[in-house]
């Protein structure tokens, strides 16, 4: 049996228009344009602090990198403790430069290892800092988009039941309110939760690099204990 269909224009996504748009908005009930609203704000936010971290710790990388740069050379006795100090120093906006500097004016093992703990927290939760939105906006934008779907759908019936009518255009602008909220939903929380797994990757890098800071400085103190226990004259570490 052959089966037949007639060509009939079928609306997508594309075939809408800005106008089109603003008209399923105005239609909306106010808890509609409520959520959409607050959908809005959302995006935005998760936008303005991807760039802004992303610009932050573009930074912190590239001066990382010029801050082992100088730590290698240090290690290998080319460059001076001073003169190592002195240049983190010139750097305060450098976390790294910052956990070099308080380590600094430990004189124990201890000390060293609770300097370092204590700066690297400090300097995490710096760099962390309105991060929380954007998981925020990962978790709390489906459930929103979820229930202007579940309040259009309760707007449709409630006209159905309020005009005795179950004509398209009686059900339309409550179905339409509740497709637009979930794409709403949608479109803040799937660039949000993009955002927040590219953020969180590259702080944990700059996580490791404190680590592996805190290793080097922990076994430069080590060695300047020994040398003190050895001749009893302190000595100071490289």
């Amino acid at each position: 049996m052959a089966f037949t269909f007639a060509a009939m224009p079928a609306p997508v996504l594309g075939a809408l228009t800005a106008g089109d748009v603003m008209t399923l908005i105005n239609t909306s009930t106010f808890f509609g344009k409520m959520i959409l609203f607050l959908l809005l704000v959302g995006s935005v936010l998760s936008w303005a602090i991807y760039i802004d971290k992303t610009r932050t710790l573009a930074r912190v990388r590239k001066g990382h990198a010029a801050f082992w740069g100088n730590c290698e050379r240090w290690l290998a006795g080319q460059y001076s403790r001073r003169d190592f100090l002195a240049w983190c120093q010139a750097n305060p906006d450098l976390p790294l430069c910052n956990v070099m500097g308080e380590a600094a004016g430990a004189r124990d093992l201890e000390g060293v290892r609770r300097a370092c703990e204590r700066t690297s927290y400090l300097e995490i939760e710096h760099l962390e800092r309105y991060v929380v939105v954007l998981s925020t906006t990962v978790t709390v934008a489906p459930f929103m988009g979820l229930l202007g779907t579940v309040w259009g759908i309760m707007t449709s019936f409630w006209s159905m039941a309020s005009m005795h009518s179950a004509n398209l255009t009686v059900v339309a602008p409550g179905i339409a309110e509740a497709l637009i909220t979930t794409v709403a939903g949608l479109a803040a929380a799937i660039p949000a939760v993009v955002f927040y797994n590219l953020l969180v990757r590259r702080i944990d890098l700059i996580t490791n690099e404190f680590e592996r800071l805190r290793n080097i400085l922990e076994e430069s103190a080590g060695q300047a204990d020994s040398a003190r226990h050895g001749d009893g004259h302190p000595r100071e570490a490289r």
